[in-house]
């Protein structure tokens, strides 16, 4: 009885839902037809219209020169055209000039209307004027036969039977098809969300064992520069003025100390070990405060463009944000040797989801981009790797864009950089928006 019942329930809403699907299937199917039926007799007025431009061009001259013979020639000729029943040429006095009538047609009356194309009785006319620079010097009657009503039922009866099972098939088809797009881009998401997580985490454990590494490598090696710097200053006041032979060496030895000193803070910068000294600072004013020595790092070939809309504060070291810009600057110049443009910009973002390794939130930004020759995308992840350059032999050190990524990290920021050969490079900092700030010196 239970089974009755439900079987009772079941039967009407299948029997609905096969009886929609068969009313859509003939309402598809009616269409089709129509569609074809118009389309084939678009296709047929298209024919004759262009027989009938190509007699009226051939023609013009025959009536020009009354040539009858010449125009018995042009419209014997379309008798190739096994559907048109009548064609004929008339001068401008409406007298027949020549003609060709297949034995189901008849000629038209001499005074024949001109008007545009028409169907008429499962006909095709078109009567066309022939010109001559404006001025008509006769016209033409094309008269052409299109399928009747029983042909173009038994025609499309084929087709309709067609239509019909292939809308049929589309539909199961296109209904497994949808099942398994949507699985597929389903799975297709999922992977590639877990392979950008997967590669921001590596790239993110690389960072930070490289960091541990080279942090610890430069605090000892800072130390030993000290004491050879140390050392440098005690031989200078022993020696005193007397050494001037001497005071050369120890004047070249101590710029290589400055200057290696200079590099380990740089890889410190990167490790996140330097001390540094945050305050409120809004990017925009930073960065037009410091545009005069942009210009002069970027050179006379370069072209600097500016959008500074950027009106929150963010809490970062000066003086470390300028260098950071510099070394963009720079970079970006080194990247156009035949000149080009650098586009510095800061805005507000609010990120409402996360980009990448990037937390939602409110971000001041910091873009520096350029027109440059780009890098490809092996280098472009190894960019921010200490020591890498794609710089010849001793024209970089390969810190950089180490250095301006271990600061903005040390800074609680985040730093993105897109390139593509032949398209430029754009390197984009987010500094997480200050907030609560009465004043700021900047």
């Amino acid at each position: 009885m239970t089974m009755w019942t439900r079987t009772a329930t079941h039967t009407p809403v299948t029997g609905a839902i096969a009886i929609a699907g068969a009313l859509i299937l003939i309402a598809m199917t009616v269409v089709i037809v129509i569609y074809q039926e118009n389309a084939y007799r678009a296709q047929k007025l298209q024919e004759v219209v262009a027989q009938s431009d190509i007699l009226t061009a051939s023609v013009t001259a025959a009536l020009v020169f009354n040539d009858a013979k010449a125009a018995q020639e042009y419209v014997s000729a379309l008798r190739a055209y096994p559907s048109l029943e009548v064609a004929a040429v008339y001068d401008s006095a409406g007298h027949l000039v020549a003609s060709i009538a297949r034995p189901s047609g008849t000629l038209p009356p001499p005074d024949v209307a001109i008007r545009p194309p028409y169907f008429a009785n499962d006909h095709i006319i078109v009567a066309n004027p022939v010109r001559q620079n404006g001025r008509v010097v006769g016209k033409i009657y094309l008269r052409a036969e299109v399928d009747s009503a029983i042909q173009r039922v038994v025609r499309y009866a084929g087709i309709v039977l067609l239509v019909t099972m292939a809308v049929l098939m589309l539909t199961i088809l296109g209904k497994m098809q949808q099942t398994l797009t949507k699985t597929n881009m389903t799975l297709q998401n999922e992977m590639a969300e877990r392979a950008k997580v997967e590669e921001a985490l590596r790239q993110s454990h690389k960072m930070e064992a490289l960091g541990q590494l080279a942090g610890g490598v430069a605090h000892d090696f800072n130390n030993l520069l000290a004491i050879i710097k140390s050392s440098l200053q005690l031989m200078q006041r022993r020696l005193g003025p007397a050494a001037a032979d001497v005071q050369r060496f120890i004047d070249a030895a101590m710029d290589g100390v400055n200057r290696a000193s200079n590099v380990t803070q740089r890889v410190l910068a990167f490790s996140r070990r330097q001390a540094l000294a945050q305050q409120p600072t809004n990017l925009s004013t930073l960065v037009e405060n410091m545009l005069d020595l942009m210009r002069q790092s970027a050179g006379s070939a370069v072209q600097m463009e500016t959008s500074l809309n950027s009106i929150w504060f963010t809490i970062c070291d000066q003086n470390q944000m300028e260098n950071v810009i510099l070394n963009l600057v720079v970079n970006a110049r080194d990247a156009m040797p035949s000149g080009g443009k650098i586009i510095v910009k800061t805005t507000d973002v609010h990120l409402s989801q996360s980009r990448g390794d990037i937390p939602p939130g409110e971000y001041s930004c910091l873009i520096i981009g350029d027109t440059g020759i780009g890098m490809p995308e092996e280098v472009r992840r190894k960019a921010f790797d200490p020591f890498f350059t794609t710089k010849p032999h001793g024209k970089g050190t390969g810190l950089g864009l180490s250095m301006a990524f271990g600061y903005v990290r040390q800074s609680n920021g985040y730093i993105e950089i897109e390139s593509e050969v032949g398209n430029g490079t754009t390197l984009t900092i987010f500094m997480p928006r200050a907030t609560n700030i009465q004043t700021a010196i900047v």
